[in-house]
């Protein structure tokens, strides 16, 4: 993969998610739970302004950084990140033992090159765990301003990870209330996909963290966004 088929505009939108505490969390939650070690080798896959970076910096576990923003990488090595190159081929001490990606794939014009990408970056028995925008009738004018190619059903991004050699461990929706949430977005919702920040913050502290237990009933159905674990044989 290569920086040029990674498109994203948008930075006002990635700063307003830092806002997002309950869910910035849970995913680091999905992170953390296969750190067996503070000493293993993780990558974060699209690192952006490090903001998942700098929450596991304070569980002290250091990850390296993949992004191919020039202004971005700066930023990460201002925070003293390893800022990994997105079109080097790592030697076998370089591979590593978990990769997380969140929010990424669909800024990515070569999906399924990117999985093959991720996959030979992969210790064998490594494991991935990607975060995705799920259900193309979810796409609405934030998906636009943010440069999303698309995005995806749950069967569509297991069959990618499959195609790239991955075995498929955990597959599910998530978010649900999420989902209701994003189709009122799209009727009502600002043409122009700018987030407003004071409804983040109370979808985030009030709505979230029920919908994450919502998600467990609903995890094989609908949501807002996908997680996939994978691993590498």
């Amino acid at each position: 993969m290569t920086s040029s088929e990674f498109a994203y505009t948008g930075c006002d939108n990635l700063e307003a998610m830092t806002e997002a505490v309950n869910y910035n969390k849970f995913l680091i939650d999905c992170v953390d739970k296969h750190v067996a070690s503070p000493d293993l080798r993780i990558l974060d896959f699209g690192a952006g302004r490090g903001t998942y970076a700098d929450m596991l910096a304070e569980r002290r576990i250091i990850p390296d950084c993949l992004e191919p923003d020039a202004e971005l990488q700066k930023l990460l090595l201002s925070k003293g990140y390893k800022v990994v190159d997105c079109e080097a081929e790592p030697s076998e001490s370089e591979m590593y033992s978990l990769i997380y990606s969140f929010n990424v794939f669909e800024h990515i014009k070569n999906d399924q090159e990117a999985s093959e990408h991720l996959t030979s970056l992969l210790r064998p028995g490594g494991t991935l765990v990607i975060y995705v925008p799920a259900l193309e009738m979810l796409f609405t004018s934030m998906d636009t301003k943010v440069g999303h190619y698309r995005r995806y059903r749950r069967t569509q991004l297991e069959r990618i990870l499959r195609n790239a050699g991955l075995e498929i461990v955990e597959s599910r929706y998530c978010d649900p209330i999420g989902f209701f949430a994003t189709l009122a977005y799209k009727i009502v919702g600002s043409d122009d996909g700018t987030i407003n920040t004071r409804a983040l913050k109370f979808y985030d502290r009030v709505l979230f963290p029920l919908s994450k237990l919502l998600q467990v009933g609903t995890g094989k159905l609908f949501g807002k966004n996908i997680l996939v674990v994978a691993t590498k044989s």
